[in-house]
Formats: C-alpha cells, sequence, structure tokens
C-alpha cells in the first residue's frame, strides 16, 4: 500500500472502482464531434492494443472500439486501424493520416529494423504522438477518478465490443512491493496514457 493510503494492499485488485453493471454499456451511435483520439500500446510479440475514445460535451469518455492482437506486423495493425476508423468514419488530420497517442518506447529502433515502430506507424499513415506520460501512479488515480469521482460520478464508460480491455481491468491486482502485476495491461497502458493527455 502506498504511504498516503491511496492505494489498496498487496494482492488486492487495482480498479476497485470498476463496476461491470455501470462502466460497461451497450454500443450507441456516437456523435461524430465526440470523438476524440486513438490510443496505442505497440507490441509486437505482445499484443498490440488500440482503443477510440470519444469525450462528450460534459466530460465522459466512451471506449467505443477495439483493436488487440498479438504476433503481428506494423503492416498488419495499421490496415486493422484504417479499417475500424473508415468504419467509425473517423477523423483524419490534413493530409488523410489518422492520429493517435502511442508509448513513446515506439520510437525505439526495433531490433533488425532501421525505423523505429512510431516511424512505421507514420510511413502507413499513422500519425503517431509519442509525447505521453507514463507516470503509473498518478495514470492509476486519474483512471480510477473516471471510474467514480470524489463526488461518486461515473465519467468511463467502455463499449462491451471492447473485452479485451475489459477483461483487462477486471484481472488487474497489486503485487509485492506497492506495484500492479505487469501482466495483461496493455490495454490498461493506454487507457491511461489517454486519460492523462
Amino acid at each position: 500500500s502506498r504511504c498516503d493510503g491511496k492505494f489498496a494492499s498487496s494482492g488486492g485488485m487495482v480498479y476497485t472502482e470498476f463496476d461491470e453493471n455501470v462502466h460497461v454499456i451497450e454500443p450507441f451511435n456516437v456523435p461524430k464531434e465526440w470523438f476524440d483520439k486513438i490510443s496505442i500500446d505497440p507490441g509486437l510479440h505482445n499484443p498490440l492494443s488500440a482503443h477510440w475514445y470519444a469525450e462528450d460535451f460534459d466530460g465522459n469518455i466512451y471506449v467505443i472500439a477495439e483493436h488487440y492482437e498479438a504476433q503481428k506486423s506494423i503492416d498488419y495493425h495499421a490496415e486493422k486501424i484504417k479499417q475500424i476508423s473508415k468504419f467509425l468514419d473517423w477523423h483524419t488530420i490534413s493530409n488523410g493520416a489518422i492520429e493517435a497517442l502511442i508509448d513513446s518506447a515506439a520510437t525505439q529502433r526495433t531490433l533488425g529494423s532501421e525505423k523505429s515502430v512510431s516511424e512505421l506507424f507514420y510511413e502507413r499513415g499513422i500519425a503517431v504522438n509519442t509525447r505521453v506520460n507514463k507516470d503509473l501512479f498518478s495514470g492509476i488515480s486519474v483512471v480510477k477518478s473516471f471510474l467514480k469521482s470524489s463526488d461518486g460520478r461515473t465519467r468511463l464508460y467502455i463499449f462491451k465490443t471492447c473485452p479485451n480491455l475489459i477483461r483487462e481491468i477486471k484481472g488487474y491486482y497489486w503485487g509485492n512491493g506497492d506495484l500492479p502485476v505487469k501482466r495483461d495491461d496493455h490495454a490498461l497502458d493506454e487507457l491511461r496514457y489517454y486519460l492523462m493527455h
């Protein structure tokens, strides 16, 4: 547990505020003007996780689409992200590229490649922004406040068509040494990057 008493002791669920009956909702037609950002946690052997986030005029966040797959190439992922974006009629920037947040680790060159993951995405029409805040504890606090604010308000809703994010939230536990167990947290990482953004 953290000394300020904000977090539960080891072994407990990290996001105790999460309630499937409240936070997981049936998909609905999201107005285009709510469309906000895509957030990506890149994985080559690990799953790549991407979600499409929308925000209504009251500051509520809706996670409306998911792409989550392991052992695939950047070509494959970029194509999938474009397909889902086209299906949603997602907004693009001037050159027709799709904007997304991505883990800053994506700027590192991969083994056997002269180009980084972010460069490879850029070339395939996904304009990634690697300036994300990766601070784990402030990120967890922010996610918790969206799940349930101090006045009891819920501000994060997840479409039930995003099963991997839902599964990760439910399976995220504190380990020993005051840190969450680093396993099955790819969607949770990009959820934090988005909410911290």
